[in-house]
């Protein structure tokens, strides 16, 4: 009887099979999303190509369709968002930017809250290194954004003249201590100016065939604010005090600023156009022994066809001031690039969806791949050397390089992140450039930088970022970062 039964059931399902093309008892589970499209933005270049890599597997596997990623220019994403943002058009339903920009866009309630999302998709929050989680995804203690790009600053130096005899023997003679990685930014000063050589001057037993410069700075407008922040932080600068006035003119950022111009006295003649393109070719085509840059450098310091100096170029941790017995250090993360859903999208779930997949699944590979800018910002990247050993010679480099990059991720210096960051980031930027020129003093380029603060500050509502800020302080406390 019961043969019997299992038999007619049996039958019963072949029959709707065949009624319904074979798809109701053979078909794979059903996608969370039925050809749901979605508009990506971001800054354009090899950053976006994991939506290219991937259109395929999102749309097999979500059910969703990258229809359209639209790429602006390095500096125009604050201002073509801001547009969109206040003109809430839906345009865009996922958008790249940077985290500096986050408390302002969440703040003024721009961007969808992710929490809800992230209960329904694990974001895998607990992986990514506390300083990209808590500073560049959350405001107010809620989750706007995941991360894409775990950007953070690092020093470079050419290990080959590090560890030559002769050069080490000079430098003692000349400065009474060894030569080694700076631990401070005196001694990164000391060094910079020990290397510094003009053409036909011997340098590692080499006759120099064209100048030499001991380092180098992104001094060009846009970001060279952050390599001032370095020696800020690390001095124990902070933005404003409880008051909200500004404290960057204080005797720490004219100091900080001081120790910047000291460092372009031993750069190329032509620095103060060093962008990031700039600055890294400099360093890569073998003109200069040191110099700051993002994490992804040293991944493309080993790729012949981009870098002169295979196998010479080493990373560290960022310098710092000596306090009593302790280095205190300061790695800022500038740029960095988050994935967050606009309030005004079409489809959020599913450009949450896109986000979590990139951020969670695909990350390992996009940041340890030169074919991108992506830098690791997950707990799971700096445990899997293996992933970046091709790219970096060897598992044992690929272990060193993860180890700096994971301790500058802990160092993080935090980004001003309140309603008017990028305004505030412009205007320090645009006064510690004229000083680096020569235009101004440190002392009156940092006053001046000030003042201006004052009125954005007064512009946005005094009371409402004190308030902020003090609330972000807490957290950056509470974090032990400030």
């Amino acid at each position: 009887m019961k043969k019997n039964r299992l038999m007619l059931l049996v039958l019963v399902v072949l029959a709707v099979a065949l009624m319904t093309g074979g798809t109701a008892a053979l078909s794979a589970p059903a996608k969370p999303f039925n050809n749901v499209k979605i508009t990506v933005f971001g800054d354009a270049g090899h950053n976006l190509k994991p939506f290219d890599w991937y259109k395929d597997n999102i749309k097999n596997e979500f059910g969703i369709i990258i229809d359209e990623v639209v790429g602006v220019p390095f500096t125009s994403v604050y201002e073509k968002l801001k547009t969109e943002f206040i003109g809430q058009t839906g345009a865009y339903d996922l958008v790249i930017f940077y985290p500096a920009f986050l408390g302002e866009f969440a703040g003024l309630g721009y961007l969808t809250q992710l929490d809800t999302y992230a209960k329904k998709y694990d974001p895998k929050l607990d992986d990514i290194s506390t300083g990209v989680r808590e500073l560049n995804c959350k405001y107010g203690g809620k989750l706007y954004a995941l991360p894409y790009d775990g950007d953070v600053l690092n020093l470079y130096y050419r290990k080959d003249l590090f560890v030559n005899a002769t050069e080490k023997a000079n430098f003692k003679k000349q400065f009474g201590y060894e030569l080694k990685v700076p631990d401070t930014w005196d001694q990164f000063n000391d060094i910079a100016k020990f290397f510094t050589r003009k053409k036909g001057e011997t340098l590692a037993g080499q006759a120099l065939k064209e100048d030499f410069y001991g380092s180098a700075e992104l001094a060009a407008r846009g970001f060279s604010y952050a390599w001032w922040l370095a020696r800020f932080g690390s001095l124990g600068g902070v933005y404003f005090d409880e008051n909200m006035k500004p404290m960057i003119n204080t005797d720490k950022g004219v100091k900080a600023l001081d120790l910047m111009k000291t460092s372009i006295k031993y750069s190329p003649p032509d620095v103060m156009a060093y962008g990031y393109e700039e600055l890294k070719n400099a360093y890569l085509d073998g003109k200069v022994a040191m110099m700051v840059q993002w994490s992804d450098v040293q991944k493309k310091a080993q790729d012949p066809a981009e870098s002169k100096i295979v196998n010479k170029s080493g990373i560290a941790l960022m310098p710092g001031i000596k306090t009593g017995d302790k280095i205190v250090r300061s790695a800022p993360m500038p740029v960095g690039r988050v994935l967050a859903v606009p309030k005004s999208a079409r489809n959020p779930e599913a450009a949450y969806a896109v986000a979590r997949y990139l951020s969670v699944e695909t990350s390992l590979h996009d940041v340890s791949t030169s074919e991108t800018g992506l830098d690791p910002y997950r707990k799971s990247h700096v445990a899997n050397p293996k992933a970046f050993a091709a790219l970096l010679g060897t598992e044992e480099a690929a272990k060193d390089y993860l180890a700096v990059v994971g301790e500058n991720l802990e160092n993080a210096f935090p980004e001003i992140n309140l309603p008017g960051a990028g305004n505030y980031q412009d205007v320090l930027d645009l006064y510690i450039n004229k000083a680096l020129s020569g235009e101004m003093s440190s002392k009156a380029a940092l006053d001046a930088a000030a003042k201006e603060w004052e009125q954005i500050t007064k512009k946005l509502g005094a009371e409402k970022q004190k308030e902020l800020y003090q609330k972000t302080v807490e957290t950056w406390k509470a974090l032990g970062i400030w």
